[in-house]
């Protein structure tokens, strides 16, 4: 009874061992990298595309961002024609008409083209 009862335990720890030293995959999402606007900038003049890069690939069916006025209700201000990049598939550009002065949103959301997780974000910036 005790050399089986020691076979198991040898067995069990061993089993353990190998789990162990499998690596397991990173649960990662395509969140914000980096924006050609930046949060809280604060913009002369405005820019005719606004770029998002993230940490990796995002799916283009699902995924976007906008731009959105931080008061009152016009709602989304942007030519609402974001696209995932023909050259960088983890990033997403949208065109903007000229806007106002005044304060913007821009919010982003994304699926993730590796794993389907989702994440969502935003930043402000201002046209002086």
């Amino acid at each position: 009874m005790k050399s089986l009862l020691t076979r198991l335990i040898a067995s069990s720890g061993l089993v353990l061992a190998a789990c162990a030293a499998v690596p397991i995959a990173a649960q990662a999402h395509a969140t914000l990298v980096k924006c050609t606007v930046a949060p809280g900038a604060m913009l002369a003049a405005t820019p005719k595309t606004i770029s998002c890069t993230f940490a990796e690939g995002v799916n283009p069916k699902g995924s976007f961002i906008g731009v959105f006025q931080a008061t009152g209700d016009k709602g989304e201000v942007d030519r609402q024609n974001s696209a995932l990049s023909f050259s960088n598939v983890k990033q997403l550009t949208v065109g903007l008409p000229k806007l106002a002065k005044g304060s913007y949103n821009l919010i982003w959301f994304t699926i993730s083209a590796d794993d389907g997780h989702r994440a969502a974000g935003n930043l402000n910036f201002t046209i002086k």
